[in-house]
């Protein structure tokens, strides 16, 4: 683990994300390594009725995202500099594609321990990472 100096901390909006945050955030201070924050709005998944194009309904999810992520820097972060990342994509592979373009050495994700029906249709993102990344992946359990 000396080796690592670099970590991407793939976070969504949902209420688990400040503990994956803060568990990656305390592994980074140890191994003293510079951080990148990153979610990813899967563009495969938002379904609009209508009233917003999907292209407003993109912009509205990333803003959400950078809010989502502002908030972490300023309760998990605070005054420690750290990278942030907000992509669309197919979320394994953007995370995949981003640890690769930022160079990093570790990927922190956390799992929604999604089990039976729902697991099978979205598959679990955490899955897919561990499966095709090429660098090390430290997995935060969240289940409550």
């Amino acid at each position: 683990m000396e080796n690592i100096k670099k970590i991407v901390i793939a976070v969504d909006n949902d209420p688990t994300s400040e503990k994956i945050a803060l568990s990656g955030f305390k592994l980074g201070l140890q191994l003293k390594a510079e951080i990148a924050l990153l979610s990813v709005v899967d563009l495969t998944m938002l379904i609009t009725e209508g009233a917003v194009t999907p292209k407003e309904f993109a912009d509205i999810t990333i803003n959400d995202y950078k809010k989502n992520q502002q908030m972490l820097v300023d309760t998990v972060f605070k005054e420690h500099k750290i990278w942030t990342f907000v992509e669309e994509g197919i979320p394994y592979e953007v995370i995949l594609n981003v640890a690769k373009e930022w160079d990093a050495d570790l990927i922190v994700i956390g799992t929604h321990g999604r089990t039976g029906f729902s697991h099978l249709i979205m598959g679990s993102i955490a899955e897919k990472v561990i499966r095709h990344s090429e660098i090390p992946v430290f997995i935060i359990p969240t289940k409550p």
